[in-house]
C-alpha cells in the first residue's frame, strides 16, 4: 500500500489514481452512505473539486483504500469558495448554516479538509494503518503546504480518534445531525511543527 499526493499540476503522473479516488469516494459516499452527490460514470464529485484544492490517497496497484481533499479557506471558483464558508452563508441546502461558531475564515495559513473515507472493506488491522497513514500524509502535507490550522466536518466519533495521532482538535461550531450521525466542526493544529514553520 502506498500515499500518493495528487494536484492539477501533477495529474499526467496521477491521472489514474485520482480517478480511482473518484470512484472510490462514490462507493463509500453515494453507495454506502447513501448520500446525494455529484456523480458521473461511478465517480463522485463536486464544485469543490478544482485546481485550488490538493488531494490524498492510500492505495494499492487496484484501487484506492482511503482518502481525504484539502481546500485552502482562500479558495473562489466561480459561485462556490470551501464547504463551511458556503454553508455558512446558506448556499448548501442540506447543511445548517450555523457550523462555525465565527465567520468563515478566509485565510492562506487555514484549509478545509474534506471527503474523508476509508473503505469499509479493509480488517480491522489493515484500518488501523490506514487511518495512522492518513494522519501522517495530512502532517506531511500541512508542512509542504505551509498550513498552521485545518477546518473539517466530522462525525464526533471520528474526532476523538484524531486526538490519539498528532493534532489538537477544538471544537469550532456546535454538534448537529448530519445524515443521521453527531458531527461538529473543528479546528486542527499539529502538535509540533518543524522550525522552518515555527521561525515563520
Amino acid at each position: 500500500m502506498q500515499s500518493t499526493h495528487i494536484t492539477y499540476d501533477n495529474l499526467e503522473q496521477t491521472g489514474g489514481v485520482f480517478t480511482r479516488l473518484l470512484r472510490a469516494r462514490h462507493r463509500h459516499f453515494n453507495e454506502r452512505n447513501d448520500w446525494d452527490l455529484p456523480h458521473a460514470r461511478g465517480m463522485e464529485f463536486d464544485q469543490y473539486d478544482t485546481p485550488e484544492s490538493v488531494y490524498c490517497a492510500i492505495h494499492d496497484d487496484t484501487s484506492v483504500k482511503a482518502g481525504f481533499r484539502l481546500t485552502p479557506t482562500t479558495a473562489q471558483s466561480i459561485n462556490a469558495s470551501y464547504m463551511l464558508r458556503d454553508a455558512q452563508l446558506g448556499l448548501l441546502p442540506g447543511l445548517p448554516n450555523t457550523l462555525l461558531d465565527t465567520p468563515a475564515p478566509r485565510d492562506p495559513d487555514v484549509w478545509e479538509i474534506t471527503r474523508v473515507f476509508i473503505s469499509d472493506e479493509l480488517l480491522s488491522h489493515e484500518r488501523k494503518t490506514v487511518y495512522r497513514e492518513l494522519a501522517s500524509n495530512l502532517a506531511s502535507m500541512a508542512t509542504a503546504l505551509q498550513v498552521r490550522s485545518f477546518l473539517c466536518l466530522t462525525s464526533v466519533t471520528a474526532a476523538l480518534l484524531t486526538l490519539k495521532v498528532g493534532f489538537h482538535m477544538h471544537p469550532a461550531g456546535p454538534k448537529c445531525e448530519i445524515a443521521g450521525e453527531l458531527c461538529q466542526a473543528y479546528s486542527l493544529k499539529l502538535r509540533h511543527y518543524p522550525a522552518s514553520m515555527a521561525a515563520a
